[in-house]
């Protein structure tokens, strides 16, 4: 370590890969957020992430490498006693310079390394909250659809039986509305709407319960597969169990027992 104390130990050097020039740490007037800023035009935040965590890890090999070369040197200083106070001082300064330099590059990369973190976390948060803000589009169009459908307006239902197919379709946008809603537990807009939501499965129920009993009094199959269908779309499997049970086991077996 007898060489110029004024001169500036150089970076390591790193793969070609980085997304960056590694003496731009060196720079005065350093910029954590312009340095962001640049290497997000050429490339996504998470590979200028990467590439810094591994410039790091580099540059505290180099560190320690350099420290236990000097070291080596300081030690064999302790043979000779003539000029030890020269050379320790040739020693101290570059090693306090490099130091220095270290310790201001570890610090950019961990601002930097910081930063990118904090604005993939920002936009990790927008991406929640976009789909959050989806499922609620989604749920008031599917209340309007299914509105329509069943003929309610201002949370009055129709009295009238719905055809089959008619409720099959309402059955699978209702199947879609019960998954955002599920989704979006807690919210204050599925609270609001949700007078409407029990209208409507109550609206449902009743004219699935109709058709399933016309068929099992007409004995139409097709009517039958069509009700099953629909009830286990919207998971009331047990709802169809219990009107068999009602309009058809209970009367068997009254007649049985008489």
């Amino acid at each position: 370590m007898t060489g110029d104390p004024n001169k500036a130990v150089p970076l390591p050097s790193g793969p070609a890969s980085l997304c960056f020039d590694k003496d731009v740490f060196m720079k005065d007037g350093f910029d954590v957020d312009n340095f962001v800023m640049e290497c997000r035009r050429r490339v996504p935040l998470e590979t200028l992430r990467d590439d810094l965590n591994t410039y790091l890890k580099i540059l505290r090999s180099a560190m320690i490498e350099l420290i236990n070369k000097d070291y080596a040197d300081f030690v064999n200083l302790s043979t000779n006693l003539v000029g030890m106070d020269k050379a320790i001082t040739n020693l101290t300064v570059p090693l306090g310079e490099m130091k220095d330099q270290v310790m201001t590059v570890k610090v950019a990369m961990e601002e930097a390394v910081h930063a990118v973190e904090e604005k993939l976390k920002h936009r990790e948060q927008i991406r929640e909250k976009k789909a959050c803000l989806q499922r609620l589009m989604n749920i008031i169009s599917s209340v309007e659809k299914i509105e329509k459908l069943l003929g309610i307006s201002d949370n009055e239902s129709t009295t009238g039986t719905l055809t089959g197919q008619l409720i099959e379709r309402v059955a699978n946008e209702f199947n879609k509305l019960q998954f955002n809603v599920t989704k979006s537990k807690g919210h204050a807009l599925v609270d609001k709407i949700r007078p409407r939501i029990t209208t409507i499965t109550t609206t449902l129920q009743y004219s699935l319960e109709g058709h399933f009993v016309e068929g099992l009094e007409n004995g139409n199959v097709e009517i039958l597969q069509q009700c099953l269908r629909t009830y286990a779309l919207i998971d009331k499997i047990k709802d169809a169990e219990n009107l068999f049970r009602i309009n058809v086991v209970r009367p068997y077996m009254e007649k049985v027992i008489q």
